[in-house]
């Protein structure tokens, strides 16, 4: 793992404040002697760092006594300090709006979630948001640094602009930067949540130690957030990731993205269930025939890891489509390792294993076998990475952990 390297110009000190942070916040490197050390800096220069976060009330020192007869000072030990100011995540998708607080080392502190069946009206969507961020804000006690908006798409970060599929009840383009700069006053940052997701896998999860990796999410529709060469892909206006938009058959069926043969229209359990006449026949009493029910994703994942034998026979068409996705990313971009969204209340890892035998059954030359494992966050990864958003912004010294910085929006 390629390890940052800091600088001893003044002109890069910002940049060296977020490596301190990086490493003392992220990675538990507690000492000034462990920090000068990891970040090649000589300890002058990293006392100066520490001394002026300390003195912001972003860092605290404990443990630093004073030096007893025939011994020497004991290494004092950097934390978070309680007065540091907080950040606020807020999570966009279809059935769910939610807004928590964290502390600068990406542990929740507030906060609370609406959800939701069908769509939801523009003003209910914008009323809802400005309480539960109103709510979050208050209920953590600091205030609040910035804030990080993880969404479904499509979006267009440059713009901070998002209008999710299928999420309201007509057509509306939500100026999401420009509604949180004016109810927070603070900066603004959005991305896709699958890539909310990756970003929360690499701070604090399965990702940690991992240059290359993929975060699937299969909540609503699938996407995918990628790391690739220790970098978050962010690129263009926030659409990457869209997974469930690659074509697994050109002369298939339009998708409404204007693609043909896009893998959503094969991997969709509700889809593959009506398409299998029998499986009526065989399970005439089946929850999943009753009227008006129509199967998710998270439904099959619950009852497949359950036991149901309905739900494992589409579960493992489910997994068969995206294998072919999977295999494709493998092929292209030398991704070793995938991180599964999970679904509340399973622990017996069926979607992990089908997905992996999949995989493994069909792994060639160029695609060799990769790692499947279930994230250990469920279904919550994009919520922790919309605060990671920021984080990162602090980290690679773009945002200066400090709320007397001036408000704007950032891609």
């Amino acid at each position: 793992m390629t390890r940052d390297r800091g600088s001893r110009q003044q002109s890069v000190k910002r940049h060296n404040r977020g490596l301190v942070l990086r490493a003392i916040l992220n990675e538990g490197v507690c000492t000034r002697t462990g920090l000068a050390r990891r970040l090649h800096l000589t300890k002058m220069a990293l006392s100066n760092i520490v001394g002026e976060l300390i003195g912001e009330g972003i860092l605290s020192e404990t443990g630093n006594t004073a030096p007893q007869a025939g011994a020497g000072r004991r290494p004092g030990r950097l934390c978070l300090s309680p007065a540091a100011p907080a950040v606020c995540g807020i999570l966009i998708r279809r059935g769910e709006l939610r807004a928590v607080t964290f502390d600068l080392c990406g542990r929740p502190l507030s906060g609370g979630v609406r959800t939701f069946s069908g769509r939801i009206t523009p003003e209910d969507f914008c009323e809802t948001l400005a309480r539960l961020y109103r709510e979050a804000a208050e209920g953590c006690g600091k205030p609040v640094l910035a804030v990080g908006v993880a969404s479904a798409g499509p979006l267009n970060v440059p713009e901070g602009t998002l209008s999710p599929d299928g999420l309201f009840t007509r057509q509306h383009v939500f100026p999401a930067a420009e509604f949180f700069g004016e109810l927070s006053g603070r900066p603004v940052f959005l991305c896709n949540d699958a890539t909310a997701g990756a970003l929360a896998e690499r701070l604090f999860g399965m990702g940690r130690s991992e240059d290359s990796f993929t975060y699937i999410s299969t909540l609503n529709g699938i996407g995918a957030g990628l790391f690739l060469d220790g970098r978050l892909y962010n690129a263009g206006i926030g659409q990457n990731g869209e997974l469930g938009h690659m074509s697994i058959n050109f002369d298939g069926p339009k998708c409404a993205c204007g693609g043909r043969g896009c893998l959503e229209l094969y991997a969709d359990p509700d889809r593959i269930l009506r398409q299998r006449p029998d499986s009526r026949e065989r399970y005439p009493e089946h929850p999943f025939f009753a009227e008006g029910f129509r199967l998710t994703f998270p439904a099959l994942h619950g009852a497949a890891d359950g036991g149901d034998p309905l739900a494992l026979e589409i579960l493992d068409e489910y997994c068969r489509y995206l294998g072919f996705a999977v295999r494709n990313l493998g092929a292209q971009l030398s991704v070793g390792l995938v991180i599964l969204a999970g679904a509340p209340g399973t622990r017996n890892r069926v979607f992990e294993r089908t997905l992996r035998e999949k995989i493994e059954r069909d792994a060639s030359a160029i695609c060799p076998p990769c790692r499947v494992v279930e994230s250990g966050f469920g279904m919550d990864a994009p919520i922790y990475g919309s605060a990671g958003i920021v984080l990162e912004k602090i980290y690679g010294g773009e945002l200066e952990p400090s709320v007397t910085s001036e408000r704007k929006s950032d891609a």
